[in-house]
């Protein structure tokens, strides 16, 4: 027997619905062509791609997780034959990752640009923490990521498109907020703090004030922008983040301040496997994510300079 591309599709599809209906969905086949595709590849290699567990969704053993990444970029190196056979990478398809913090201020810049630019490049997105988006990466789940550069390992490479400072948020109505000028991580280190909790990011956002050696007290966690802020415009506390929201700067009850110190930035960056091929269609998409960064970084240094002269 020999693989085709339509098994290790059918087999992709399952791994990722989580079952052979929802895969047979998603690709428009009769269910039990799933299945059978399934059933052939085992048979060819001899061994489980899934456990069988009645009712529960189909979780791959760790042969299957190893075929699957095989199989992912198999199908990518298929899909760059594909489209640069036809000369069109324009009507191609790429999957990206975005961090969960960052989505919200660039992904619908980015899905704007690139369907204006390009109506029939399919854009497939997924959120995720830094430590997911990695192992995507690495899996050949996602093409190409937009991240932080948070300790990623050698095998990724990383495509700056800016270093971030960290910013104070605090209450309108609070003496930090009346404050002139920037805010010291003296004063924020005496306020509660609400700390965003994700995986790498809790640890970063604590570093400017161990650089300093402050402890602040950690009132609250929270794994997004939007909580976060909201904690802040209830007078919950305090926070440090790096991530420009557009959101902030129409939130009322908030503030931003900058952080006068000097202290560690943060790269944004473009990431990719490095084992990956770089399709026709990722590259159309890498120019849009620039072009959406710099937009939105724009649009925030604007907001940011009308609400300091009112």
């Amino acid at each position: 027997m020999h693989i085709s591309l339509r098994l290790l599709r059918y087999f992709a599809a399952a791994a990722e619905t989580g079952s052979t209906t929802a895969a047979a969905k998603q690709l428009n086949v009769s269910q039990p062509s799933i299945s059978v595709a399934i059933r052939e590849l085992e048979t060819l290699f001899e061994e489980a791609l899934f456990a069988r567990e009645s009712g529960a969704k189909m979780a791959l053993t760790r042969f299957g997780v190893r075929k699957l990444a095989e199989a992912r970029q198999l199908l990518t190196a298929a899909a760059a034959f594909e489209a640069d056979d036809s000369g069109d990478a324009a009507s191609g398809e790429v999957q990206i990752g975005v961090f969960t913090t960052l989505a919200p201020v660039y992904l619908p810049v980015l899905l704007r640009i690139a369907r204006t630019r390009f109506p029939n490049l399919a854009v497939r997105f997924v959120e995720g923490d830094l430590v997911q988006l990695e192992d995507w990466l690495h899996s050949s789940h996602i093409e190409l990521a937009l991240t932080y550069d948070v300790g990623l390992p050698s095998d990724i490479d990383r495509e700056c498109l800016a270093e971030l400072r960290p910013y104070g948020l605090v209450p309108a109505g609070s003496r930090l907020a009346k404050a002139r000028g920037g805010l010291s991580l003296h004063e924020l280190a005496k306020e509660p703090l609400v700390l965003i909790d994700l995986p790498h990011s809790r640890e970063f956002l604590m570093a400017p004030f161990w650089q300093y050696g402050l402890s602040p007290e950690v009132r609250y966690k929270a794994t997004s922008l939007e909580l976060v802020r909201g904690m802040v415009a209830n007078g919950l506390g305090v926070s440090l983040l790096i991530t420009q929201s557009a959101a902030a700067a129409s939130t009322t009850g908030i503030v931003e301040r900058p952080i006068r110190e000097e202290t560690i930035r943060q790269p944004l960056v473009i990431a990719r496997s490095t084992r990956a091929s770089r399709t026709g269609a990722s590259e159309l998409l890498a120019g849009c994510i620039r072009d959406a960064v710099r937009e939105a970084m724009t649009a925030h240094a604007g907001r940011t300079r009308g609400n300091r002269t009112r």
